[in-house]
């Protein structure tokens, strides 16, 4: 914890700052290229938070259905929707519903006041737990007593309960697929190291990110992960 307070002021002191609707501030903290931290700033001048990020190349349509704060941290929050929409007119369409926490909900909020509404995001995943297979017939052979999903299957945890609601739910899902790109970069900042890989999952190519420590060994082309993630985004427009 004190690491992360040590880079959360350090990102409050040397990013890009800009005020929020309440008076506190949200400062981007672009480290080289990709890597980001977004901390929050509340009225008083402290810094209550830092969220880690990577600006990935691309972006998606979502259709969102609804937002909300995070009741542990009220400068930050989340939207519910649907990625890319097949039909215009109607917003439950597309690959699959997901809630994703925005980096910069302190600020973008402001643009969320009609329900449904078409906007574009980027969408990247951090890793909390993972596994990899050299294939797919290892991925459904493999031991143990734990349930596996189909091959590119992609599940929201906010949304896999619709039958017994939540008063508040993570923006978290489970997600398996192929991996097609995998890199091992070092964040300029700390010298740590992490996983940079594009899951092929359910309608989709997914940017993930994931500790070395976390998944036990190398990442390489054509093999199979599954794991739980952190759904984190920028929302564009």
């Amino acid at each position: 914890m004190e690491g992360y307070w040590a880079l959360a002021r350090r990102a409050a002191a040397e990013g890009v700052r800009t005020v929020t609707p309440a008076g506190g501030a949200l400062v981007r903290w672009a480290v080289g290229t990709g890597p980001e931290v977004w901390a929050q700033i509340d009225p008083a001048g402290d810094v209550v938070g830092a969220t880690p990020y990577f600006s990935p190349s691309d972006s998606f349509r979502i259709s969102v259905t609804g937002s909300g704060e995070d009741p542990g941290a009220r400068l930050e929050g989340w939207i519910d929707g649907w990625l890319e929409p097949s039909e215009e007119d109607e917003p439950y369409s597309g690959i699959f519903p997901l809630r994703i926490n925005l980096v910069d909900y302190a600020v973008s909020s402001r643009r969320l006041t009609q329900y449904p509404a078409l906007h574009r995001v980027e969408l990247i995943a951090l890793a909390h737990e993972a596994d990899v297979y050299d294939d797919e017939a290892a991925y459904k052979a493999a031991p143990g007593d734990t349930f596996r999903f189909p091959m590119q299957s992609f599940v929201s945890t906010a949304h896999s309960s619709a039958d017994d609601p939540q008063p508040f739910a993570e923006a978290t899902a489970l997600a398996s697929g192929k991996v097609s790109e995998a890199a091992l970069v070092i964040n300029p900042a700390t010298e740590a190291t992490f996983w940079r890989v594009a899951l092929e999952t359910q309608g989709m190519t997914l940017p993930v990110f994931i500790a070395p420590a976390d998944v036990g060994g190398p990442i390489r082309p054509g093999q199979i992960l599954s794991g739980g993630f952190w759904l984190l985004g920028h929302l564009l427009d």
